[in-house]
């Protein structure tokens, strides 16, 4: 049902909001050829078992570990400006999702601070795993992702009640987690909405793009989603859900300035720093995009039971 409202809203989203994007469709699919995000590595063996009424063998494959590009975070403050728009169309305006930016206005909600942002947050399936999947053909064996190129797993504009309320996340107990629930300095991940008491741009941004993947990342989130988790199977283990503990989800920023590297979330801790990291990396504008690269590890099939395996998962 998820699926299809996404598709229904896309295709409905309107003109009139339109504003130019700052990075294309062909620069999202050439920033995917970067062999450090791959990180294609062999990391261990599979030994498998094939009974059959004459008797039984066994076989040996390799186990490799590599990410793969699965969708593009985008984080904006203002509705209908995203800067990456792969059908050339904004994100529709509906009546609870207006405005955005920082609150220097009053907000619909009630909340002003100088120190509140908001940022609008979309997830759209990467244009580029096509191409990553044609690098790893030549290493012989790779690992697919049941993530759909351009296929929006996240609007936040139709998440007005999430995003914009905090509900549920508002009776969440994991909010109270105080371990658990920082992203660094940045600050909390719940509740999981465009809100945030961070003034700083650049940090609000890439809060608010994790609190968005977190819920991508999970199963049963009460919000208007589509997740990207697939199951794990004999010989397959797919990346964890997004948390600060996990190292299965890197992120390679597009917008304002290309990476040719994917890194951990937060990618500095700055707490005693005298300089600002991420000042040369702030955006005129206002608008960041990520590809958000996610690790696989599985073995080539190599019969009918997985005795053991080696190199962790």
């Amino acid at each position: 049902m998820v699926r299809r409202v996404l598709h229904v809203m896309v295709a409905m989203m309107s003109m009139s909001a339109w504003a130019a994007p700052v990075i294309t469709t062909p620069e999202v699919i050439a920033s995917s050829a970067c062999p450090a995000c791959i990180d294609y590595q062999v990391v261990g063996l599979c030994q498998w078992l094939t009974c059959t009424p004459v008797g039984c063998s066994t076989s040996t494959t390799v186990k490799v570990r590599h990410r793969l590009p699965e969708t593009v975070v985008m984080a904006y403050p203002e509705v209908g400006n995203a800067p990456w728009q792969p059908v050339g169309l904004s994100a529709p305006s509906v009546p609870m999702s207006k405005d955005g930016g920082s609150t220097t206005r009053r907000s619909v909600q009630g909340m002003d601070s100088p120190s509140l942002s908001f940022q609008n947050v979309d997830i759209i399936g990467h244009p580029g795993l096509d191409t990553v999947y044609e690098v790893l053909a030549g290493t012989g064996f790779f690992l697919n992702s049941t993530v759909q190129s351009l296929m929006p797993y996240y609007l936040s504009v139709l998440d007005p009640l999430g995003w914009r309320w905090n509900l549920p996340d508002r009776f969440n107990p994991h909010r109270l987690n105080l371990l658990a629930n920082r992203l660094g300095n940045l600050g909390s991940i719940y509740p999981r909405g465009g809100f945030a008491t961070q003034p700083h741009p650049v940090k609000s941004a890439i809060l608010a793009a994790y609190r968005a993947e977190h819920v991508v990342t999970r199963l049963g989130e009460s919000r208007v989603y589509q997740s990207v988790v697939q199951s794990p199977r004999r010989g397959f283990w797919p990346p964890e859900p997004l948390a600060p503990t996990s190292e299965d989800t890197w992120f390679q920023r597009l917008y304002p300035d290309l990476e040719k590297q994917a890194h951990l979330w937060p990618e500095f801790d700055d707490t005693l720093m005298l300089t600002d990291p991420y000042a040369e990396h702030r955006s005129d504008s206002e608008q960041y995009v990520w590809a958000v690269w996610r690790t696989y590890t599985g073995c080539q099939r190599g019969g009918q039971t997985l005795l053991f395996h080696t190199g962790g998962t």
